[in-house]
This record gives structure tokens, sequence and C-alpha cells, in this order.
């Protein structure tokens, strides 16, 4: 039987951890906190406490147990560390290193198209990059050194905004006024698609590669924002449209073209409980 650890077990490491589990992986995590790690043995994930601080806060054994596996999923967000990025980065590689004292042969790290400067344009996996903020500089400095890393396999993947049954950025959305650029399109991929894609390269040979998981389906912001808080029933955003708001799209077809994924959310407007397509 493989193993997977996945450092995260969050709101995409929880429903990534269930899929493998359904395909026969042994799937481990860590949580931040105990309580959370209570909360993931509940649903019977082997799971551990490690907090990034950016130093290894881990009982000794249990990092054994958690390392201890054949791939390793990083799910942290850099969000947590908005103030002190560097601590990011400097977490993200004691993490790794500590993985491949334990032989780990496979890592996968989730990074994020907002490595991509919010400007017009087609961005796939071969461009070169100039990211306009911190988060972005960070995440693509943590690319670069997790693919020069020799004698691993480690494979990036530059998520697009995440949306699942329970999550939506409509809700975060809802009653605002004037949110700029509402000409500009998305660029979103649903947490099912996450966790077959990721399935799929932890399957596969790895090839040391940057895959994007985006939709190939791109509406403007406010056509899709008022139409998903009316299904939504929840009070909508407005935006403020002009013809010069980007349009900054994120291909995600390498991955279909590479490995035959085929996206089982190609539209946001599937991307809704009980959806109602708009035409």
């Amino acid at each position: 039987m493989k193993s997977v650890s996945i450092v995260g077990l969050g709101w995409l490491g929880v429903p990534l951890g269930l899929y493998l589990r359904h395909l026969g992986w042994h799937v481990k995590g860590s949580k931040s906190t105990y309580d959370g790690v209570e909360s993931m043995r509940l649903l019977r994930f082997e799971t551990y406490y490690l907090e990034l601080t950016p130093d290894l806060n881990v009982d000794p054994d249990d990092l054994s147990e958690l390392l201890s596996a054949d791939a390793l999923v990083i799910t942290i967000p850099p969000n947590q560390y908005l103030f002190n990025l560097s601590s990011y980065v400097q977490s993200i590689k004691n993490l790794v290193n500590e993985a491949l004292l334990y032989g780990i042969e496979h890592i996968i790290f989730l990074s994020s198209t907002s490595v991509f400067p919010n400007q017009s344009g087609f961005f796939d996996e071969e461009m070169f990059i100039e990211p306009d903020t911190d988060i972005g500089k960070t995440l693509l400095e943590i690319e670069n050194w997790l693919l020069s890393l020799p004698n691993v396999d480690c494979d990036v993947i530059r998520l697009g905004g995440l949306i699942g049954d329970d999550r939506h950025p409509a809700y975060s959305l809802a009653g605002r006024e004037n949110i700029s650029q509402g000409n500009s399109p998305v660029n979103l991929v649903h947490v099912d698609d996450c966790a077959r894609a990721i399935q799929l390269l932890l399957e596969a040979p790895s090839c040391r590669a940057i895959y994007h998981l985006v939709a190939p389906q791109h509406p403007t912001k406010a056509d899709y924002y008022q139409f998903v808080a009316k299904q939504l029933d929840i009070k909508p955003a407005s935006f403020s449209c002009a013809k010069a708001d980007p349009q900054r799209i994120i291909l995600g077809d390498k991955i279909c073209q590479e490995l035959g994924f085929v996206y089982q959310y190609p539209d946001p407007y599937l991307m809704l409980p009980n959806f109602i397509a708009p035409y």
C-alpha cells in the first residue's frame, strides 16, 4: 500500500486525504493545534501535531511516524505568515530537509497562481515570472528551491482560486460595493479537481514539473459573482467595470496534454451546489 503524508490537513488537505484513502492509500497528516489533531483523528486520520515556527515543533517520535511515507504533500499556504514571509520560506525548507532525511521519495508543493502579476496576458507554466506581490515572490522562491533539489522528485502545482461545496469567494464578497476590475476574468478551480490532479501526480512518475490547476472557462468577475450571489441567495456585490481591466488568464491545460487529466468542473458556473447554469 502506498503511503502519503499531508502536512496541513485543512480545507484542501482533508478532502484530499479522504479521496486518497478511498482509493487505497495509507494517509497520514498534520495539524498545528492539538484540538485540530483530535478533530482529524475523529475522521480516522493518522494525525500528528506539527507546528512550523519555522523550526519543526513536534515530538521526535511523531515526526518519525509522519515522515515515514512514500510521498509528502505540502498544503500550507503563506497566509498565516503574512507578517513574516521569510519565516514561511524557512519553514518549508526545514520541513523538506527533514523529509529528505527520512527518505521521502516524492514531494508535491501546492503553490498558487498568485505568482503571476495582475496584468493582461495568457500565462502558462513556461513563462518567465516577475511577481508583483510579496506572497508571489515568496512562493516563487520556494518553487525554484524545490525544483533545484538533487536526488528527489518534486512537483509544484499552482492552484487557482479554490471553490468547494462549503467554500465560495462570493460569501466574502457579499454586499461589498464598487469592487474594482469587475471586467477581469476569474481563474478558479474546484477542490475535487485538485484532489484528482494530486492523485494523478502521486501515481505518475515525477518529471520535476510545474502544473497549473485552473478551470478552462473564465467568465468576468462581475458576471460570475453576481450570478452566484443570486443562486446562493446572498447580497450581491457591486463591481466597477472598465475596458482597461486586466485580462489575466491562467492556462491550466498542460496537465491535460501531458498526463491526460480532464477537468470535472471546466466551467466556474458548474462549481455550485445544485447549480443552474446561465445558458
